[in-house]
Protein backbone atom coordinates (compact mmCIF):
# COMPACT_ATOMS: atom_id res chain seq x y z
CA UNK A 1 0.00 0.00 0.00
CA UNK A 2 1.09 3.67 -0.31
CA UNK A 3 2.43 4.95 2.67
CA UNK A 4 1.85 8.39 4.21
CA UNK A 5 4.62 9.71 3.35
CA UNK A 6 4.47 9.14 -0.29
CA UNK A 7 1.14 10.97 -0.65
CA UNK A 8 3.05 13.98 1.23
CA UNK A 9 5.65 13.34 -1.11
CA UNK A 10 3.40 13.03 -4.08
CA UNK A 11 1.38 15.80 -3.16
CA UNK A 12 4.45 18.04 -3.19
CA UNK A 13 5.97 16.55 -6.92
CA UNK A 14 2.57 17.61 -7.91
CA UNK A 15 2.13 21.24 -6.73
CA UNK A 16 5.78 21.76 -7.37
CA UNK A 17 4.88 21.86 -11.28
CA UNK A 18 1.10 22.96 -10.83
CA UNK A 19 0.53 26.81 -10.56
CA UNK A 20 -3.06 27.15 -11.28
CA UNK A 21 -2.62 30.86 -11.88
CA UNK A 22 -0.43 30.80 -14.15
CA UNK A 23 -2.23 27.92 -15.88
CA UNK A 24 -5.27 29.31 -15.97
CA UNK A 25 -3.70 32.77 -17.59
CA UNK A 26 -2.56 30.93 -19.96
CA UNK A 27 -5.73 28.86 -21.20
CA UNK A 28 -7.39 31.96 -21.01
CA UNK A 29 -4.98 33.29 -23.28
CA UNK A 30 -4.49 30.68 -25.55
CA UNK A 31 -9.20 30.79 -25.47
CA UNK A 32 -8.42 34.62 -26.87
CA UNK A 33 -6.02 33.65 -29.66
CA UNK A 34 -8.08 30.64 -31.00
CA UNK A 35 -11.41 33.27 -30.79
CA UNK A 36 -9.61 36.11 -32.40
CA UNK A 37 -8.27 33.29 -35.25
CA UNK A 38 -11.44 32.23 -35.72
CA UNK A 39 -13.28 35.75 -35.90
CA UNK A 40 -10.53 36.68 -38.26
CA UNK A 41 -11.46 34.27 -40.23
CA UNK A 42 -15.14 35.04 -40.19
CA UNK A 43 -14.43 38.06 -41.35
CA UNK A 44 -11.83 38.16 -43.92
CA UNK A 45 -13.57 34.88 -45.54
CA UNK A 46 -13.77 35.55 -49.13
CA UNK A 47 -16.01 33.11 -50.30
CA UNK A 48 -18.93 35.15 -48.67
CA UNK A 49 -18.67 38.32 -51.03
CA UNK A 50 -19.81 38.29 -54.59
CA UNK A 51 -17.32 39.06 -57.74
CA UNK A 52 -17.83 40.96 -60.62
CA UNK A 53 -16.22 39.27 -63.19
CA UNK A 54 -15.83 41.36 -66.92
CA UNK A 55 -16.02 38.26 -69.75
CA UNK A 56 -15.89 38.78 -73.53
CA UNK A 57 -19.36 39.25 -75.43
CA UNK A 58 -19.36 35.81 -76.75
CA UNK A 59 -18.13 34.11 -73.63
CA UNK A 60 -21.86 32.25 -72.18
CA UNK A 61 -21.33 31.76 -68.18
CA UNK A 62 -23.62 30.94 -65.86
CA UNK A 63 -23.04 32.95 -62.86
CA UNK A 64 -22.90 31.86 -59.39
CA UNK A 65 -23.53 32.89 -55.97
CA UNK A 66 -20.09 34.33 -55.51
CA UNK A 67 -19.22 34.80 -59.25
CA UNK A 68 -21.54 37.87 -61.57
CA UNK A 69 -20.12 37.50 -65.11
CA UNK A 70 -20.90 40.60 -67.04
CA UNK A 71 -20.28 41.84 -70.70
CA UNK A 72 -18.84 45.44 -70.85
CA UNK A 73 -19.57 47.38 -73.95
CA UNK A 74 -16.23 48.76 -73.94
CA UNK A 75 -12.54 47.57 -75.23
CA UNK A 76 -10.30 45.62 -73.05
CA UNK A 77 -8.12 48.85 -72.25
CA UNK A 78 -10.94 50.57 -71.46
CA UNK A 79 -11.94 47.14 -68.94
CA UNK A 80 -8.60 47.51 -67.71
CA UNK A 81 -8.42 50.76 -66.80
CA UNK A 82 -11.61 50.52 -64.68
CA UNK A 83 -10.47 47.68 -63.09
CA UNK A 84 -7.98 50.01 -61.81
CA UNK A 85 -9.48 53.29 -60.79
CA UNK A 86 -13.02 53.25 -59.84
CA UNK A 87 -13.36 49.10 -59.23
CA UNK A 88 -15.79 48.48 -61.71
CA UNK A 89 -14.48 44.70 -62.00
CA UNK A 90 -12.59 42.87 -59.67
CA UNK A 91 -11.35 40.73 -62.48
CA UNK A 92 -11.24 40.94 -66.26
CA UNK A 93 -10.96 37.63 -68.46
CA UNK A 94 -10.05 37.05 -71.97
CA UNK A 95 -9.66 34.20 -74.16
CA UNK A 96 -6.21 33.17 -75.77
CA UNK A 97 -5.40 30.30 -78.33
CA UNK A 98 -3.83 28.40 -75.46
CA UNK A 99 -6.35 29.29 -73.09
CA UNK A 100 -8.25 31.68 -70.69
CA UNK A 101 -6.28 34.82 -69.00
CA UNK A 102 -7.76 36.31 -65.75
CA UNK A 103 -6.17 40.05 -65.38
CA UNK A 104 -6.67 41.23 -61.82
CA UNK A 105 -4.79 43.87 -59.56
CA UNK A 106 -3.36 41.71 -57.02
CA UNK A 107 -3.70 37.89 -55.34
CA UNK A 108 -6.64 36.94 -54.05
CA UNK A 109 -7.78 33.40 -52.42
CA UNK A 110 -11.15 34.13 -54.56
CA UNK A 111 -9.06 33.38 -57.67
CA UNK A 112 -8.82 29.87 -56.42
CA UNK A 113 -12.58 29.38 -56.72
CA UNK A 114 -12.93 31.38 -59.55
CA UNK A 115 -10.51 28.79 -61.79
CA UNK A 116 -12.38 25.73 -60.66
CA UNK A 117 -15.81 27.68 -61.65
CA UNK A 118 -13.99 28.08 -65.07
CA UNK A 119 -13.06 25.11 -64.78
CA UNK A 120 -16.01 23.75 -64.62
CA UNK A 121 -17.34 25.53 -67.62
CA UNK A 122 -15.11 24.30 -69.98
CA UNK A 123 -15.39 20.79 -68.63
CA UNK A 124 -19.04 21.16 -69.75
CA UNK A 125 -18.47 23.06 -72.98
CA UNK A 126 -16.06 19.65 -73.90
CA UNK A 127 -18.97 17.28 -73.07
CA UNK A 128 -21.18 19.43 -74.98
CA UNK A 129 -18.96 18.96 -77.87
CA UNK A 130 -18.79 14.90 -77.53
CA UNK A 131 -22.67 14.86 -77.10
CA UNK A 132 -22.28 13.86 -73.38
CA UNK A 133 -25.25 15.07 -71.22
CA UNK A 134 -25.12 16.10 -67.80
CA UNK A 135 -25.63 12.72 -66.36
CA UNK A 136 -22.60 11.55 -68.78
CA UNK A 137 -20.55 13.79 -67.56
CA UNK A 138 -21.13 12.90 -63.76
CA UNK A 139 -20.87 9.33 -64.23
CA UNK A 140 -17.32 10.67 -66.04
CA UNK A 141 -15.90 12.61 -63.04
CA UNK A 142 -17.31 9.45 -60.56
CA UNK A 143 -17.32 6.43 -62.18
CA UNK A 144 -18.29 4.46 -59.77
CA UNK A 145 -19.03 4.58 -55.94
CA UNK A 146 -17.37 2.02 -53.69
CA UNK A 147 -18.72 1.30 -50.45
CA UNK A 148 -17.60 -1.41 -47.94
CA UNK A 149 -19.59 -4.20 -45.75
CA UNK A 150 -18.67 -4.86 -42.68
CA UNK A 151 -19.58 -8.16 -41.56
CA UNK A 152 -18.23 -7.73 -38.30
CA UNK A 153 -20.95 -6.15 -36.12
CA UNK A 154 -18.85 -5.30 -33.78
CA UNK A 155 -16.18 -3.32 -35.90
CA UNK A 156 -17.62 0.35 -35.96
CA UNK A 157 -15.88 1.84 -38.90
CA UNK A 158 -12.92 2.89 -40.31
CA UNK A 159 -13.53 6.59 -40.31
CA UNK A 160 -14.47 9.41 -38.00
CA UNK A 161 -15.66 9.61 -35.26
CA UNK A 162 -14.51 6.26 -34.37
CA UNK A 163 -10.77 6.85 -35.73
CA UNK A 164 -10.93 10.68 -34.23
CA UNK A 165 -11.77 9.36 -31.28
CA UNK A 166 -8.81 6.64 -31.12
CA UNK A 167 -5.96 9.43 -32.52
CA UNK A 168 -7.40 11.60 -29.91
CA UNK A 169 -6.18 9.10 -27.19
CA UNK A 170 -2.92 8.59 -28.41
CA UNK A 171 -2.14 11.89 -28.53
CA UNK A 172 -2.94 12.62 -24.86
CA UNK A 173 -1.39 9.86 -23.60
CA UNK A 174 1.89 11.38 -25.71
CA UNK A 175 1.50 14.56 -24.20
CA UNK A 176 1.17 12.67 -20.67
CA UNK A 177 4.12 10.87 -20.88
CA UNK A 178 6.02 13.83 -22.08
CA UNK A 179 4.83 15.63 -19.40
CA UNK A 180 5.98 12.81 -16.77
CA UNK A 181 9.19 12.47 -18.69
CA UNK A 182 10.73 15.85 -18.85
CA UNK A 183 9.16 16.45 -14.79
CA UNK A 184 11.03 13.48 -14.05
CA UNK A 185 14.09 13.85 -15.44
CA UNK A 186 14.57 17.15 -13.91
CA UNK A 187 13.66 16.40 -10.30
CA UNK A 188 15.45 13.03 -9.68
CA UNK A 189 18.62 14.25 -11.65
CA UNK A 190 18.24 17.83 -10.19
CA UNK A 191 17.97 16.56 -6.54
CA UNK A 192 20.74 14.23 -6.90
CA UNK A 193 23.32 16.79 -8.10
CA UNK A 194 22.17 18.93 -5.16
CA UNK A 195 22.22 16.03 -2.52
CA UNK A 196 18.96 16.51 -1.39
CA UNK A 197 17.62 13.33 -1.53
CA UNK A 198 20.44 11.73 0.77
CA UNK A 199 19.02 13.97 3.64
CA UNK A 200 15.47 12.85 3.34
CA UNK A 201 16.44 9.10 3.46
CA UNK A 202 17.14 10.17 7.80
CA UNK A 203 12.59 10.54 7.67
CA UNK A 204 11.41 8.29 4.81
CA UNK A 205 12.56 5.18 2.83
CA UNK A 206 13.87 5.40 -0.90
CA UNK A 207 10.57 3.32 -1.60
CA UNK A 208 8.69 5.91 -0.30
CA UNK A 209 10.39 8.98 -2.12
CA UNK A 210 10.18 7.08 -5.17
CA UNK A 211 6.55 6.25 -4.92
CA UNK A 212 6.06 9.48 -4.24
CA UNK A 213 7.68 11.18 -7.04
CA UNK A 214 5.93 8.84 -9.09
CA UNK A 215 3.19 9.65 -8.30
CA UNK A 216 2.94 13.17 -8.19
CA UNK A 217 4.24 13.29 -11.38
CA UNK A 218 1.78 11.05 -12.88
CA UNK A 219 -1.09 13.16 -11.57
CA UNK A 220 0.60 16.22 -13.16
CA UNK A 221 0.91 14.21 -16.47
CA UNK A 222 -2.92 12.85 -15.83
CA UNK A 223 -3.84 16.60 -15.19
CA UNK A 224 -2.01 17.95 -18.67
CA UNK A 225 -3.92 15.06 -20.32
CA UNK A 226 -7.38 16.12 -19.11
CA UNK A 227 -6.71 19.98 -19.97
CA UNK A 228 -5.41 18.97 -23.32
CA UNK A 229 -8.48 16.78 -23.75
CA UNK A 230 -10.54 19.77 -22.87
CA UNK A 231 -8.42 22.04 -25.43
CA UNK A 232 -9.04 19.63 -28.65
CA UNK A 233 -13.08 19.18 -27.58
CA UNK A 234 -13.41 23.61 -26.98
CA UNK A 235 -11.15 23.95 -30.66
CA UNK A 236 -13.94 21.72 -32.37
CA UNK A 237 -16.40 23.84 -30.35
CA UNK A 238 -15.33 27.09 -31.97
CA UNK A 239 -14.34 25.48 -35.28
CA UNK A 240 -17.56 23.90 -35.35
CA UNK A 241 -19.79 27.54 -33.99
CA UNK A 242 -18.26 29.29 -37.39
CA UNK A 243 -19.33 25.88 -39.84
CA UNK A 244 -22.54 24.99 -41.27
CA UNK A 245 -23.34 22.07 -39.70
CA UNK A 246 -23.40 23.86 -35.38
CA UNK A 247 -21.78 21.83 -32.47
CA UNK A 248 -22.07 18.29 -32.86
CA UNK A 249 -20.25 16.39 -29.71
CA UNK A 250 -22.26 13.21 -30.34
CA UNK A 251 -19.00 11.73 -31.65
CA UNK A 252 -17.63 11.53 -27.95
CA UNK A 253 -18.03 8.07 -26.54
CA UNK A 254 -18.71 8.25 -22.47
CA UNK A 255 -17.77 5.09 -21.97
CA UNK A 256 -14.21 5.08 -23.79
CA UNK A 257 -13.80 8.25 -22.40
CA UNK A 258 -14.19 6.58 -18.71
CA UNK A 259 -12.00 3.28 -19.23
CA UNK A 260 -8.82 5.63 -20.90
CA UNK A 261 -8.52 7.42 -17.45
CA UNK A 262 -7.39 4.10 -15.36
CA UNK A 263 -5.52 3.10 -18.22
CA UNK A 264 -3.73 6.23 -19.36
CA UNK A 265 -3.19 7.15 -15.22
CA UNK A 266 -1.77 3.48 -14.58
CA UNK A 267 -0.13 3.80 -17.95
CA UNK A 268 1.88 7.15 -16.82
CA UNK A 269 2.83 5.39 -13.57
CA UNK A 270 4.14 2.57 -15.01
CA UNK A 271 6.51 4.82 -17.30
CA UNK A 272 7.49 7.29 -14.82
CA UNK A 273 8.51 4.55 -12.29
CA UNK A 274 10.74 3.48 -15.22
CA UNK A 275 11.52 7.30 -16.20
CA UNK A 276 12.71 7.74 -12.29
CA UNK A 277 14.89 4.40 -12.14
CA UNK A 278 16.58 5.54 -15.30
CA UNK A 279 16.99 9.01 -14.29
CA UNK A 280 18.49 7.85 -11.09
CA UNK A 281 21.15 6.14 -12.32
CA UNK A 282 22.16 9.33 -14.41
CA UNK A 283 25.31 11.47 -12.93
CA UNK A 284 24.67 15.14 -15.36
CA UNK A 285 21.97 14.89 -17.82
CA UNK A 286 24.13 16.98 -19.67
CA UNK A 287 26.80 14.38 -20.96
CA UNK A 288 24.64 11.24 -20.20
CA UNK A 289 22.92 9.08 -22.98
CA UNK A 290 20.89 7.21 -20.35
CA UNK A 291 17.87 9.83 -21.02
CA UNK A 292 17.35 8.87 -24.34
CA UNK A 293 16.69 5.40 -22.90
CA UNK A 294 13.37 7.06 -21.60
CA UNK A 295 12.10 7.62 -24.75
CA UNK A 296 11.58 4.20 -25.55
CA UNK A 297 8.07 4.59 -23.00
CA UNK A 298 6.50 6.30 -26.28
CA UNK A 299 6.91 2.62 -28.20
CA UNK A 300 3.72 1.71 -27.41
CA UNK A 301 1.86 4.91 -28.34
CA UNK A 302 4.09 4.42 -32.32
CA UNK A 303 3.12 0.47 -32.04
CA UNK A 304 -0.57 0.97 -31.85
CA UNK A 305 -0.62 3.17 -34.05
CA UNK A 306 1.19 1.15 -36.38
CA UNK A 307 -1.86 -1.20 -36.42
CA UNK A 308 -4.93 1.51 -35.78
CA UNK A 309 -6.42 0.40 -39.26
CA UNK A 310 -6.54 -2.98 -38.01
CA UNK A 311 -8.28 -2.72 -34.52
CA UNK A 312 -9.15 -6.24 -34.71
CA UNK A 313 -6.01 -8.36 -35.60
CA UNK A 314 -3.88 -10.39 -33.81
CA UNK A 315 -1.46 -7.21 -33.36
CA UNK A 316 -3.91 -5.21 -31.71
CA UNK A 317 -5.17 -8.14 -29.54
CA UNK A 318 -1.66 -8.95 -28.16
CA UNK A 319 -0.79 -5.04 -27.64
CA UNK A 320 -4.12 -4.96 -25.81
CA UNK A 321 -3.28 -7.26 -23.29
CA UNK A 322 0.59 -7.05 -22.96
CA UNK A 323 0.96 -5.08 -19.93
CA UNK A 324 3.83 -2.63 -21.48
CA UNK A 325 1.52 -1.33 -24.32
CA UNK A 326 -1.84 -1.93 -23.20
CA UNK A 327 -2.20 1.41 -21.72
CA UNK A 328 -2.18 2.51 -25.25
CA UNK A 329 -3.59 -0.07 -27.17
CA UNK A 330 -7.08 -1.30 -25.18
CA UNK A 331 -8.21 2.43 -25.19
CA UNK A 332 -7.75 2.64 -28.72
CA UNK A 333 -9.33 -0.68 -29.79
CA UNK A 334 -12.08 0.17 -27.58
CA UNK A 335 -13.15 3.37 -29.65
CA UNK A 336 -13.36 1.49 -32.62
CA UNK A 337 -14.32 -2.01 -31.58
CA UNK A 338 -17.19 -3.36 -29.46
CA UNK A 339 -15.16 -5.46 -27.03
CA UNK A 340 -16.93 -7.78 -24.08
CA UNK A 341 -16.52 -6.45 -20.47
CA UNK A 342 -13.92 -8.67 -19.19
CA UNK A 343 -10.97 -7.70 -22.09
CA UNK A 344 -10.39 -4.58 -20.70
CA UNK A 345 -10.90 -5.72 -17.43
CA UNK A 346 -8.65 -8.62 -17.44
CA UNK A 347 -5.99 -5.91 -19.57
CA UNK A 348 -6.62 -3.39 -16.55
CA UNK A 349 -5.21 -5.97 -13.54
CA UNK A 350 -2.52 -6.82 -15.49
CA UNK A 351 -1.35 -3.42 -16.19
CA UNK A 352 -2.14 -3.17 -12.37
CA UNK A 353 0.25 -6.24 -11.51
CA UNK A 354 2.82 -4.71 -13.47
CA UNK A 355 2.51 -1.28 -12.27
CA UNK A 356 3.20 -2.58 -8.98
CA UNK A 357 6.70 -4.76 -9.65
CA UNK A 358 8.07 -1.76 -11.84
CA UNK A 359 7.52 0.69 -8.45
CA UNK A 360 9.14 -2.28 -6.81
CA UNK A 361 12.19 -2.70 -9.45
CA UNK A 362 12.46 1.44 -9.50
CA UNK A 363 12.79 1.79 -6.03
CA UNK A 364 15.52 -0.47 -5.78
CA UNK A 365 17.40 1.11 -8.43
CA UNK A 366 16.72 4.48 -6.84
CA UNK A 367 18.66 3.79 -3.82
CA UNK A 368 21.33 2.67 -4.95
CA UNK A 369 21.65 5.23 -7.76
CA UNK A 370 21.10 8.20 -6.00
CA UNK A 371 24.12 7.16 -3.64
CA UNK A 372 27.04 6.96 -6.59
CA UNK A 373 27.79 10.25 -7.73
CA UNK A 374 31.14 11.01 -10.28
CA UNK A 375 30.60 7.63 -12.57
CA UNK A 376 27.28 6.14 -13.70
CA UNK A 377 26.56 2.48 -12.84
CA UNK A 378 26.75 0.56 -15.94
CA UNK A 379 23.65 -1.15 -17.42
CA UNK A 380 24.55 -4.71 -15.62
CA UNK A 381 24.89 -3.13 -12.48
CA UNK A 382 21.06 -1.45 -12.80
CA UNK A 383 19.87 -5.04 -13.60
CA UNK A 384 21.52 -6.11 -10.23
CA UNK A 385 20.49 -3.48 -8.13
CA UNK A 386 16.52 -4.25 -9.67
CA UNK A 387 16.68 -7.89 -9.00
CA UNK A 388 18.20 -7.59 -5.52
CA UNK A 389 16.03 -7.52 -2.48
CA UNK A 390 16.95 -4.45 -1.27
CA UNK A 391 14.72 -1.96 -1.05
CA UNK A 392 15.84 -0.47 2.70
Amino acid sequence: MISRQSLIVAKWEFLRFFKWKQQLISYLLMLAVMAAVALWSYFTDESRQQYRIAVPAGFNIANTEQFQFQRPGISLPQQLAQMQTDDSWHAVLTEQTEGIVIHTLTGKKWLLQLEQVLQQHYRKLAADQMGLDETQLARLEQPVTIDTDFLDQNYKGKDTPEKMIAMGALILLFVGLSTAFGQVLISVTGEKQQRVTEQLYAILTPQQWMDGKVLGHSFSALKAMVTSGLVMVLVFTVVSLFGEKGVDLSWINLSVVLWLIPFALLGVVLCAAFMGAVAASIDDPNTSGKGAVMMITWLPMVFTFLVIDSPSGWAMTLLSFLPLTSFAAMPVKMAMVDVAWWQPLLSLLLLLATVWWMRRLAGRVFLRGMQMYGKEPSWGEIVRWALSNKTE
